[in-house]
């Protein structure tokens, strides 16, 4: 019967840095192994390992479970660039050899890396231009990894890597290196102005870890835009300083405009006086205008400032407000607000003489309300009279004998006490009975019992 026979490895492939120490491989067959043959990059022969023998090799031991086991394996002390390369390991069962192979990578540093301009000038940068800049880190082993950073930030715009690291053997030595590289391809802008601009190459063999190297970026551009600019709370009569702070790079020159005269910076004319632009760093600069004895003429006029530098001209428009101005605008109502006062002032007002002519006229009740008490042959309905009622009538009486007054809503009707003029009483009037004064007629109920209403002043 014929079984066939896989040598196993741990690991398939390793990487190591030089002088890295004991570096452990393993190798494995299912079944009991008479001998164990090692061959090793950096030495000449191959050599055998066992567990119970002394190694014939310094350095290189043997390491595993015991032949018994199908286990051979080698321990190595302290690895060496030689160590680079396939490392064979046979193992022999019945007299026939099975073999499995081992890649030793032994790593070491590339050189540091460098940054270089391929497309542009470095030198004379400016705002839209577009740069390509290259990252190399040469001669290492593996290929170190690169990535790009402006100010610590992670760029991933425009960078681009070769599908495979260029690749290098060098005979004396019998090293193989690689030379890792990127390109970074950027529209440079405004902001980018005094940033670093770095390239990270990140390498197992590098003592850190990673090494890194950089550039500042300097650009240069026209001052920038801003929008219209108000200057508050100035005083009248007082010397007035109005600023605003704009980027350039270089230095601006600066100009005002007054109503159609131009001040020029580090001059003074009459009452007004153009400073020199302060620096205040970051491509920050202070312009200022100074005004001796500020006047309402003054914050009527336009001013315009014109700031250039060698590459572009812009202009900022500035308003002055006085402090009383702005006291005035916070404390006082608007149009909308008067008007809406006003005719609420005057609703009010013609509400309150409404009521008042109505009382005083006695077209409206201001004494009480109207209640309604239903009166069934079979209840009793008490009424209070005001107490002031027999006063009203008496006065009445002597001012009139003959006559006197019901009242019924708003109409009066004169009252004979059932008689006419001549005192003589109507036939019609002789046979009703007395009647109450009532607003309500008499309505019949279901089971033919009258219920009247009676609405009685209370």
């Amino acid at each position: 019967t014929t079984y066939a026979q896989v040598v196993d490895t741990e690991p398939r492939s390793i990487t190591v840095v030089e002088n890295q120490e004991n570096v452990q491989l393993h190798c494995r067959i299912g079944r009991q192994a008479q001998l164990c043959l090692i061959r090793m990059p950096g030495i000449n022969d191959q050599f055998s390992l066992d567990p119970n023998q002394d190694s014939p090799v310094a350095g290189m031991n043997y390491y595993g479970d015991g032949l018994n086991k199908g286990s051979c394996g080698v321990r190595i002390d302290r690895v060496t660039a030689d160590n680079a390369g396939l490392m064979n390991c046979t193992l022999f069962v019945d007299g026939r050899g099975l073999t499995g192979s081992i890649e030793i990578v032994v790593a070491f540093p590339p050189e540091e890396p460098t940054i270089e301009v391929v497309q542009g000038n470095l030198a004379n940068l400016e705002v839209n231009s577009e740069l390509t800049f290259r990252c190399i880190a040469a001669r290492g082993n593996p290929a170190a990894n690169l990535s790009w950073f402006l100010d610590q930030e992670q760029i991933y715009e425009g960078v681009k890597f070769p599908l495979e690291p260029e690749e290098y053997y060098d005979e004396r030595s019998n090293k193989r290196f690689f030379t890792a590289s990127s390109t970074l391809t950027r529209s440079i802008r405004a902001e980018d102005n005094g940033k670093r601009l770095t390239c990270q190459a990140q390498h197992l063999a590098y003592p850190e870890g990673v090494s890194r190297t950089d550039l500042i970026l300097d650009v240069n551009f026209q001052p920038q835009a801003l929008p219209d600019q108000v200057v508050y709370g100035l005083q009248l009569g007082r010397t007035a300083t109005a600023s605003m702070i704009i980027k350039a790079n270089p230095s601006p020159r600066v100009m005002w405009n007054i109503d159609g005269t131009d001040y020029h910076q580090g001059t003074e004319q009459g009452r007004y006086a153009v400073p020199i632009p302060e620096a205040l760093g970051n491509n920050r600069y202070n312009v200022s205008l100074t005004i001796a004895g500020l006047t309402l003429e003054d914050l009527s006029k336009t001013y315009v400032l014109r700031a250039s530098n060698n590459f572009g001209t812009e202009d900022y428009r500035l308003t002055l407000r006085s402090q009383d101005e702005v006291f005035s605008e916070s404390s006082s109502f608007g149009t909308g607000e008067i008007v809406g006062l006003v005719l609420a002032v005057v609703i009010v007002l013609l509400a309150v003489a409404l009521i008042l002519g109505a009382r005083a006229t006695g077209r409206w009740c201001f004494r009480g309300a109207s209640l309604n008490t239903d009166i069934n042959p079979d209840s009793e309905a008490q009424i209070t009279p005001h107490p002031h009622d027999d006063e009203i009538d008496e006065r009445l009486q002597t001012q009139d004998p003959a006559a006197h007054y019901v009242h019924e809503g708003d109409e009066r009707h004169a009252a004979t006490n059932g008689k006419h003029e001549n005192g003589k009483q109507t036939k019609a009037q002789q046979q009703q009975p007395p009647v109450v004064a009532t607003n309500a007629p008499a309505t019949k109920q279901e089971n033919g019992k009258t219920d009247s209403k009676t609405n009685t002043s209370v």
